[in-house]
């Protein structure tokens, strides 16, 4: 098979209408088949404080919000485990913001459960899941040790980490400037700590952040150089940003479909 170039992608992202429709008509010829599969899972949010503070974010809440999960009980989990089997899901998706023990409040929640950090509660929580559950957990809660990858394999079917972005200088953007785990160098070594693990594994970029064509092209090569090396990445996500009023980034204006398109040809 051809070996698809940075030139390459950068034609596809910069292709008009009709260009595009040449595209896909060319990408359909690698299609086995027309089916499409999915996996049919819950996605339960275990806390929703995070260190970073990222300018796209509607996920994170303030500590002090009295609305804000700030962390769930196993006893909540499992109930929301039990109504995802009446329905028929298989995969339970544990997400939640990144270090979030470094917070106090998160901090003293986990020692009244009887923990010391988040990843000793999460591989608890996910050996629960398959102990109690005819679930499968996959966990998604930001960059991870070698060690600590080590231990989630044991009880995840998959994790993830979206790349986000490979370049380095939209930590000087409103989207990750005061986010430190956003750090690509961070979460490439993530990745690639899961490949050599042999941990199945979704990935992904964010268009629409303040990223260039260029930068696009270089993130998608580089996911496709860890899945190279390690043939752990099983999906790869296009993500796109959308402005949400309240967020550092309300007045950014979206991808449009046809950049979404291009992206994911």
């Amino acid at each position: 098979m051809t070996t698809i170039t940075k030139e390459d992608i950068l034609q596809i992202l910069t292709a008009t209408d009709s260009e595009i429709i040449n595209f896909m008509a060319e990408t359909a010829k690698y299609r086995e088949n027309n089916l499409i599969t999915f996996s049919k899972n819950i996605f339960i949010p275990l806390t929703e404080i995070c260190r970073n503070d990222c300018g796209y974010c509607n996920f994170k809440k303030d500590p002090r919000d009295p609305k804000a999960i700030i962390l769930k009980s196993k006893e909540e989990i499992l109930l929301d485990l039990k109504e995802a089997e009446k329905y028929g899901c298989t995969e339970a998706l544990f997400a939640f913001g990144e270090d979030a023990d470094e917070e106090e409040i998160v901090q003293i929640r986990l020692k009244e459960y009887g923990y010391d950090n988040m990843t000793d509660y999460i591989v608890d929580v996910c050996q629960m899941t398959l102990d109690e559950t005819t679930l499968l957990p996959h966990t998604n809660g930001g960059n991870y040790s070698f060690d600590d990858l080590k231990r989630l394999k044991e009880v995840n079917a998959s994790m993830g980490l979206m790349l986000e972005n490979s370049s380095k200088r939209l930590m000087e953007l409103p989207a990750h400037n005061k986010s430190p785990g956003k750090n690509p160098e961070l979460r490439i070594e993530t990745i690639e700590n899961a490949g050599k693990l042999k941990i199945p594994y979704t990935t992904g970029i964010l268009i629409g952040i303040g990223e260039t064509k260029e930068e696009i092209a270089d993130s998608l090569l580089t996911i496709r150089d860890i899945y190279d090396n390690y043939g752990h990445i099983q999906e790869v996500i296009i993500q796109n940003f959308t402005p949400i009023p309240g967020i550092e980034m309300e007045d950014w204006d979206e991808p449009s479909f046809l950049d979404m398109v291009r992206t994911v040809i």
